[in-house]
Order: C-alpha cells, then sequence, then structure tokens
C-alpha cells in the first residue's frame, strides 16, 4: 500500500492485487499471465484494468516494460539501474546487475543534440539451459546475423 501511496497512486484493490502478483511472479511476467493471476483473486477485474495498471506503475516507477523483438511486453518488478539478457530461443529474461557508464559521457556531436535521459542495455543470447539444447547451442548456431548484442 506504500508503494502505491509514495508514488501518489490512488490505492485501489484492483491495484494492490496487480502488484501482488508483479511481486510474487517469477522472472518477467507478460500482461495476460499477471491478469490470470490476479483474477484467481479479483474473479470480476478485466485485462484491461490490469493493462492500464500496469502502464500506470511504469510510468510512476513502480515497474519496468521490457519489450522483446517481436514478443508482447513483459514486466519487470525490479526498478534499480541494470541490463537484461535475453535469451534468443526460449525468450527468458534475466537481470543483469550491471548498468553501462552513463551516455552522458559522451560528446554532443557523438549524440546529434540528443540529450540522453534515461537508458536500459538488453543483451540477446543464448542461455544456458538453450546452449545445452542439441539444436540450440552455439556450434549449432549457423549465422552471426541473428544474435543482437
Amino acid at each position: 500500500m506504500e508503494k502505491l501511496r509514495d508514488r501518489r497512486i490512488a490505492v485501489t484493490p484492483q491495484r494492490l492485487a496487480v502488484l501482488a502478483a508483479l511481486d510474487t511472479l517469477p522472472d518477467h511476467p507478460n500482461a495476460e499471465t499477471i491478469y490470470q493471476e490476479v483474477r484467481r483473486r479479483l474473479p470480476a477485474i478485466s485485462f484491461n484494468t490490469v493493462y492500464k495498471t500496469l502502464e500506470v506503475f511504469c510510468q510512476k516507477g513502480l515497474a519496468i516494460k521490457v519489450n522483446p523483438l517481436h514478443e508482447m511486453a513483459r514486466y519487470d518488478r525490479v526498478t534499480r539501474d541494470h541490463a537484461h539478457l535475453i535469451c534468443r530461443s526460449c525468450h527468458r529474461i534475466m537481470d543483469l546487475d550491471w548498468q553501462p557508464p552513463p551516455l552522458t559521457s559522451l560528446s554532443p556531436e557523438m549524440l546529434h543534440g540528443f540529450v540522453p535521459e534515461q537508458q536500459r542495455l538488453t543483451v540477446w543470447g543464448l542461455c544456458r539451459r538453450c546452449q545445452e539444447k542439441p539444436t540450440g547451442g552455439v556450434n549449432g548456431y549457423s549465422s552471426g546475423t541473428d544474435l543482437c548484442l
């Protein structure tokens, strides 16, 4: 409840349920997974309410939206500065406790006059489990063009 009040978000049963689901679900759940979890406690809640609540949480700094390429948005309850590791095979998202140097250290010319306000680092690759699969491992990887780092 304090997390919501501290960020001047109106406290409602729906928002508390979404926050509880976000805090308890493992990994980086998508809105549908959060919705299904919240429906166990509040059967009448709509998907739209869950989605809008997640958007408010992102705007107010209670969650981070992670958008894997060609995937639906996933939500991260960890809001401190950190990077994400995304497996291109199983789409697992892992937090990496590391932050790259700030972009503000670059010259204005390098930034093309752009003023950075926030930066997020996403690293694409293969998780350990997918590397061990017979067809998905590093040795079975056909070309270096599909992997974005």
